[in-house]
């Protein structure tokens, strides 16, 4: 697939893509390690985490193995907490321009996936009060593969998920682990910087175009509309 044609699949990392849920996320990794009683983790540190499955966040946090019990344990309250706060705001976390965004490409013949490091339990309680399940052919999840983002394990079930080849798809995410999973897989891929991560970032883990505005992803999407109507 060039830069001018446009992908018969889309495969949307979730949080920071789809949802502004990348502050709650920090805010909610906080809590956990101020309860579990780690509360000098600076702020930048744990919001350079969001994106990464959670045993790896924990890990990374406290300087514990994944299996230790105190990770473990803090996934879970982790996962708690964020049902209790996050989820019920579900449908206001959605960034404005997703939804239509959404419709469009269902409404031209695409397919679309989810691909993201949430386990999928919780991907679908977030996916379900946001609205936008039934926007999906697929929903691809941590743990559906041998290996998480950034290996290419998941963009190529996702493509193959939705039975469209990895050349055809285009990988949409905010984090360097979203555009590294790409490269790895073979898929082009374009960065958003609404999410975590810095232009310069995405693009120097392989992003193609890279989008400012859900307007602009629209636009990276669909190029050669964008080219005859660039007021849309």
């Amino acid at each position: 697939m060039t830069t001018h044609e446009t992908p018969d699949a889309v495969l949307f990392d979730l949080d920071g893509t789809l949802l502004d849920t990348p502050g709650a996320i920090a805010g909610v990794l906080a809590r956990v390690l101020e309860l579990t009683g780690r509360p000098d983790v600076p702020t930048d540190r744990i919001r350079a985490t969001v994106g990464k499955p959670l045993g790896a966040v924990f890990a990374e946090l406290t300087g514990l193995p994944e299996e230790h019990p105190d990770v473990t344990a803090a996934v879970a309250l982790f996962r708690e907490l964020f049902r209790e706060e996050v989820v019920p705001k579900a449908a206001d976390l959605v960034f404005p321009g997703i939804p239509e965004l959404l419709g469009r490409l269902r409404a031209e013949g695409r397919r679309t996936a989810i691909c993201t490091s949430k386990i999928r339990a919780s991907a679908l309680e977030l996916l379900e009060p946001a609205g936008l399940l039934d926007a999906f052919d697929a929903v691809v999840c941590h743990g559906m593969a041998p290996r998480g983002k950034p290996h290419p394990d998941l963009a190529l079930l996702a493509a193959r998920s939705v039975d469209v080849a990895p050349g055809r798809s285009v990988v949409v995410g905010d984090a360097v682990d979203d555009m590294r999973m790409a490269a790895a897989a073979g898929i082009p891929a374009i960065g958003v910087t609404y999410g975590v991560a810095t232009r310069q970032q995405l693009t120097e883990a392989g992003a193609g175009p890279v989008a400012d505005t859900v307007e602009e992803l629209t636009r990276a999407l669909t190029p050669a509309r964008a080219h005859h109507a660039p007021h849309l």
